[in-house]
């Protein structure tokens, strides 16, 4: 349960330590006052109806004619307290045992000292039952059957007072603890939602707010500098690859010449199939260093228009390429750079397969899906995260053939820089599916 709370979220956390004292101490207040009460509401009640019986016996007593008892009965039954008089032997009889806590033990334990008092079953009348047996004098007594307890559910000024004292203590306390926690969380969301927007290689060179509390300030600073270090390395990285690259072309090109000038046709054949593999090396490595998907300016483009074109240029090279979507649906993006990445889908597609189709889904929401479909030999499940690394090659049958293992990497790229997602998948009975899912707005990093 505390393991839960802890890894809760810090709003929720500051929020819950900082009322729940403040509840806390209400409740004691509540069961401390309660405890405190030294007389419940029914002792008072029990004392006020004693009290009753007691002024009825004593004006009974002093009563000088039959007819003003009677009009006393009467005048005490109207209040709701029944009464009849009966002889002075019920107060003889065994009493009634009840529990303490019992309204009729507490009335009968109210009486004044002196009053000769019993609780009885019934008389001999039977009229009342079970009834408190008052004695007048040697021969009369008055036999009383008291009105239930009644719960007085009015809320009283003290009550009502302790309530407003309680909401005046608590409601500010409330909310000075969600302002204090969303003060404080607020710039950790910011810090989350900045480092899921932030490319790489591109945007602010700080783009974490370094403002507010020496702590939020001193992290924001620790998190710029970590960026800037890790854009430094890959800066560094990007521009050591590059100049090798650069530099080889010079020794290829001396290469391609001496070789061919050989007057040997094989050994000149062979020698020539290898440079132009490295030249092709060097040519694919360059256009992934340049990295310009996240430089160029977002448009309103036409996809199916920008995908058809893709698969008319393969169709024209002789290969079976098919498209199947709208005819129209314009889509905020970087169109050289998403062109590149379903050229560089169906490229791959092409290699190993005899058919490629590549579908448009647009969906309710207006994020997109690219998908290219073709019937070759298909990669393993075990090795889909692999091939979109620059660089990885698979010893499988979907690699007998050219590429140097950048052209799923560079389309990752791309979609990243599109904040979308890159997933492949083997068809059935054989082939694979890499699908681009983009969602309806492209946010920008810059």
């Amino acid at each position: 349960m505390l393991a839960r709370f802890f890894a809760g979220s810090i709003h929720r956390q500051i929020a819950v330590l900082a009322v729940a004292p403040v509840v806390l101490f209400a409740i004691l207040g509540i069961i401390s006052e309660n405890l405190a009460i030294k007389e419940p509401e029914s002792v008072s009640q029990a004392r006020a109806i004693a009290m009753r019986i007691e002024f009825v016996t004593d004006m009974i007593r002093s009563a000088e004619t039959a007819d003003q008892e009677t009009t006393i009965l009467e005048a005490a039954r109207r209040t709701g307290l029944q009464v009849e008089e009966v002889s002075a032997a019920e107060l003889q009889g065994p009493e009634l045992q009840v529990d303490e806590d019992d309204f009729r033990f507490e009335i009968e334990n109210n009486f004044s000292p002196g009053v000769d008092a019993k609780l009885r079953a019934t008389t001999e009348t039977g009229h009342l039952q079970p009834v408190l047996v008052v004695g007048m004098d040697q021969r009369r007594a008055l036999a009383f059957l008291p009105p239930p307890a009644v719960s007085d559910s009015r809320i009283t000024d003290r009550e009502i007072s302790d309530l407003l004292a309680t909401m005046a203590m608590f409601v500010p306390v409330v909310l000075l603890s969600l302002y204090g926690s969303r003060m404080i969380a607020s710039p950790l969301q910011r810090f989350s939602q900045a480092a899921r927007d932030l490319d790489p290689d591109d945007g602010p060179e700080r783009p974490f707010d370094e403002i507010g509390p020496p702590e939020v300030r001193t992290l924001a600073k620790s998190l710029n500098d970590m960026r800037s270090r890790v854009h430094g390395m890959i800066e560094a990285r990007t521009r050591t690859l590059r100049a090798i690259s650069h530099d080889l072309r010079t020794p290829l090109t001396r290469l391609r010449l001496r070789a061919e000038r050989s007057t040997e046709l094989p050994l000149r054949t062979a020698l020539l199939a290898d440079i132009d593999a490295l030249t092709l090396m060097v040519e694919e490595t360059l256009v992934y260093l340049r990295k310009d998907t996240s430089n160029e300016v977002q448009l309103r483009a036409d996809l199916p228009s920008l995908i058809n074109t893709v698969c008319n240029d393969f169709t024209d090279m002789g290969y079976l390429v098919a498209y199947r979507g709208p005819d129209r649906f314009a889509y905020p993006c970087r169109p050289h750079a998403l062109k590149r990445a379903v050229a560089n889908l169906v490229d791959n597609g092409t290699k190993f397969a005899q058919n490629v189709n590549v579908v448009l889904l647009v969906k309710p929401d207006g994020s997109i899906s690219i998908s290219v479909t073709d019937d070759g030999p298909g990669i393993p499940p075990e090795f889909h995260a692999d091939v979109l690394q620059p660089f990885y090659k698979l010893d499988s049958a979907r690699n007998d053939r050219g590429g140097f293992g950048l052209g799923l990497s560079v389309v990752k790229d791309v979609v990243d820089s599109h904040f979308g997602t890159l997933t492949l998948e083997n068809a059935t009975p054989h082939g694979l599916i890499a699908e681009i899912n983009l969602p309806s707005r492209i946010r920008s990093t810059g």
